[in-house]
Order: C-alpha cells, then structure tokens, then sequence
C-alpha cells in the first residue's frame, strides 16, 4: 500500500521539495515556501486535487507534490495562478513531473495518491438519479453542433449556444467524478 502524507507532514516535504528543485520564486509576488495554508487555497482554487481522507485527517500524495511545485516554479517564471491553473490542465504526468523536476532523493519512495473522494452535492446527486424525460413523437432537430472537451475521456456535445466554459466544467464535475471511479456506487 502505497504511504501517504497528512497536511502538516506534506507542508514540511513541500517546502523541501520547492527548495531542494530550485523552484522557489524570487519575484516576491509569491510565497516562496508553502505553508498548510496555502496548501488550502491552492486546493480550493482548484490548483491541486482535493485530498483523500483517512478517518478525519486529509491525506496528500505523490501528485499533490508534483503539482505544487510546478505551481510554485511556474510563480517564479511571473505566471498568475489563472495562468498556472489553466496550463496545469494541460500537463500529462510526464510533463508534471518534467516541469517539477523535483530531484529524486526528496521524493519519498513508495509516496502514492489518495484514492479520490467522491463529494457531490444534494443538487447534483438528485440530478444524476432522475431521468430526463424524452418525447419519442417530436426528435430533436440537430442545428449547430458544437463539442466541448471536458478530460481525456469525455467529449460534450452541445446543440446551439455554448455556455460560459467554466460554468459548463463546474456542472460536468459531478459526472467526471463518477467516470473516474468506476466501480463505486454513486451517491
């Protein structure tokens, strides 16, 4: 079984981590050592992945480690965390791991991921659990179809006008959720 890190165990081999791969920035815009607290914001802006639980502390692992570090690298080379956001979605794991470049005596051996924690809202479970309604007398007539990419594995289709990008990943998360534990029973 892979081990995994608290939050304040975490913090600590972050704040090594950022140090030992040279990836503190110096701009002073950004806190070059993180702290439990930042670790919490960068989460709840969606920065790193939410973290697993074990009993009732939060657990950090090998990716959490990874993308901190890019994220405090990319800082350093004057990038807004929107910026940082947005060109982390882009990485593939060789890419995160390349980017972070943490050397390999402070990565510990053995450092897994949590298992992912599914959380949907009572809106979102209810949304899941009804059927839509359809009316097999009157199709739908296809007019402008456009597709929308929401993860490696998922591609919306929409007919008409998009809604605003964020707004449309925020709502799919639910379901990308449940894609990515597959096996588990939904809420």
């Amino acid at each position: 079984m892979p081990s995994l890190l608290t939050l304040p165990e975490f913090a600590a081999l972050a704040a090594d981590a950022v140090q030992a791969a040279g990836a503190a920035p110096e701009n002073r815009q950004a806190k070059a050592i993180p702290a439990e607290r930042m670790i919490r914001y960068y989460t709840a802006r969606g920065l790193l992945p939410r973290p697993g639980s074990r009993g009732r502390a939060l657990t950090y692992g090998r990716t959490h480690l990874l993308r901190l570090v890019a994220v405090k690298r990319l800082q350093g080379q004057g990038l807004s965390l929107e910026e940082i956001s947005k060109r982390l979605q882009s990485l593939s794991l060789a890419e995160l791991e390349s980017l972070a470049a943490i050397p390999a005596g402070v990565m510990p051996a053995g450092l897994g991921d949590p298992e992912p924690v599914l959380e949907t809202s009572r809106a979102a479970g209810a949304f899941w659990r009804a059927m839509p309604a359809a009316d097999p007398t009157d199709p739908p007539t296809v007019t402008q179809l456009r597709a929308v990419r929401l993860s490696d594995t998922v591609t919306l289709l929409i007919d008409g006008t998009l809604p605003e990008l964020d707004a449309l990943r925020q709502a799919a998360a639910p379901l990308l959720d449940l894609l990515a534990a597959p096996g588990k029973d939904s809420p």
